[in-house]
C-alpha cells in the first residue's frame, strides 16, 4: 500500500505548510542560545544559512517557523553532544520567560486558573509541542506531543518543556511544588541520571504518553501574587496585540509572499499593491498600521534568501547577488554587511567550518 493510501504512514513535515510558517515566538530558542553560551558554544553557528540571526531573537515581534527551530536545536545538539540540553535549557528557565503569558499567569487567582490559561495561550509562549491535562484522580497530568513528526529533536522539546514546567511551578507556589512522577514516551538516554538530578522524582522511560504529573490539591492553591486589575489588562493587551499581529501577520505574509515568487524582479510598492488588488494608499497605510515599512520587507526577504543560498557552494556570490534583486554585487555585499555586520565569503566560509554537510 502507498503512503498516499495509508493512514498511517507517517506525513513528512515539509508537505504541511504549517511547517514553514513563521509563527512561533523565539523564547524557547532565546533560551536555548543562553543555555549554549553557558557551556561555552557560539549560539549564531546554529543560526547559519536559516534566515536569522543571534540579534533577531532579541526582537520580540522575531517569529520562527517550525523547520527553522528543528534546525537550530539539532545543530545544537550536536555542537553538545552528550549533554542533557533540553534538560539544562528549561531548568534555566523561569515563568518571566515566557513573556506576558507568565505576567498573566502569576495575576490570576489561583494556580489552576493560571495553568489553564498557560495551557489556552501555549502557542503564545513559543512551544514546538502540544500540552493538555489529564485527570489522574489524586493527581493531574500534563501531557506533551509533538506538533509534528521530529524524532531528532524530540527528546529534547520534551525534556525542555517539563523542566520548564517545574520552574514555572515554583515560580507560581514557591520551592515546595514538585512532581510526583515523569513519564516519557522515548528510550532512556545515555544521560538518563540528570532527570533523577532535575526532576527529585520518579522518572519512567518508554511509557505510552508523555506526562508530568503532580499533586491535585496544587489547583485550588491561592496565588499571593493575584492581582485582578493587573490581569485583565495584561489579558485585553494580549488579545489586543494578538488581533494586531493576525492584521499584521496577513499583510506582511502577503506582501512577502508577492517578493518572495521572484526577488530577481525589484517590485515597487505600487506593483505589489496591485498584485493584492489594493491601491498603493492603503497598502502603505496597512503596513504602517501593522510597524512594518516596505523597504525593510524586502530587505527580510533579500536577507533570508541570500543566507538560504549561500548554504550552496555552487553558487557564486555574484549568483546569488542577482537572484536576490542586485545588479551590482559590490551593493549585494555592501547591503549584506548591513544585514550581518560581515561579508558573504566570510558568513559562507564560516558556515562551511561549522556545518560541513
Amino acid at each position: 500500500m502507498s503512503d498516499a493510501k495509508n493512514p498511517l504512514a507517517i506525513q513528512d513535515p515539509r508537505e504541511d505548510d504549517r511547517y514553514l510558517q513563521a509563527d512561533i515566538p523565539v523564547f524557547l530558542i532565546r533560551c536555548l542560545s543562553a543555555t549554549l553560551q553557558a557551556f561555552g558554544h557560539d549560539p549564531e553557528r546554529t543560526m547559519q544559512g536559516l534566515g536569522v540571526t543571534l540579534a533577531d531573537l532579541a526582537d520580540p515581534a522575531c517569529r520562527l517557523s517550525y523547520r527553522q527551530g528543528r534546525q537550530i536545536i539539532r545543530r545544537a545538539l550536536a555542537l553538545a553532544p552528550g549533554l542533557a540540553l533540553g534538560l539544562e535549557t528549561g531548568r534555566r528557565e523561569t515563568i518571566a520567560s515566557i513573556g506576558l503569558v507568565g505576567f498573566a499567569m502569576i495575576t490570576s487567582p489561583t494556580v489552576g486558573s493560571a495553568i489553564r490559561l498557560g495551557l489556552e495561550l501555549q502557542r503564545d509562549t513559543g512551544s514546538m509541542l502540544e500540552f493538555g491535562l489529564r485527570d489522574e484522580g489524586e493527581a493531574i497530568a500534563f501531557t506533551a506531543a509533538g506538533r509534528f513528526h521530529a524524532p531528532d529533536i524530540y527528546p529534547f522539546l520534551v525534556e525542555e518543556a517539563f523542566a520548564s514546567f517545574l520552574q514555572v511551578g515554583r515560580g507560581l507556589v514557591g520551592e515546595r511544588f514538585a512532581p510526583l512522577r515523569v513519564d516519557l514516551a522515548y528510550a532512556m538516554p545515555r544521560y538518563a541520571a540528570a532527570y533523577a538530578e532535575v526532576f527529585q522524582c520518579k522518572v519512567r522511560f518508554a511509557r505510552q504518553q508523555n506526562a508530568f504529573l503532580c499533586a491535585k490539591h496544587w489547583l485550588d492553591t491561592p496565588l499571593l501574587t493575584s492581582d485582578p486589575l493587573s490581569h485583565r489588562q495584561v489579558l485585553e493587551f494580549l488579545e489586543l496585540s494578538r488581533h494586531r499581529a493576525d492584521e499584521a501577520s496577513e499583510i506582511i505574509a502577503s506582501v512577502e509572499r508577492v517578493l518572495r515568487h521572484d526577488l530577481r524582479i525589484t517590485l515597487g510598492l505600487e506593483e505589489v499593491a496591485a498584485q493584492l488588488n489594493l491601491s498603493e494608499r492603503t497598502l502603505r497605510r496597512r503596513l504602517t498600521d501593522s510597524g512594518a515599512s516596505f523597504r525593510h520587507l524586502l530587505d527580510r526577504c533579500r536577507k533570508a534568501r541570500a543566507l538560504e543560498l549561500l548554504d550552496n557552494p555552487r553558487r557564486s556570490i555574484e549568483q546569488i547577488a542577482l537572484e536576490v534583486g542586485f545588479n551590482d554585487p559590490h551593493n549585494f555585499r555592501r547591503a549584506f554587511r548591513r544585514w550581518t555586520g560581515t561579508s558573504p565569503g566570510a558568513f559562507r566560509s564560516k558556515g562551511k567550518e561549522d556545518w560541513p554537510e
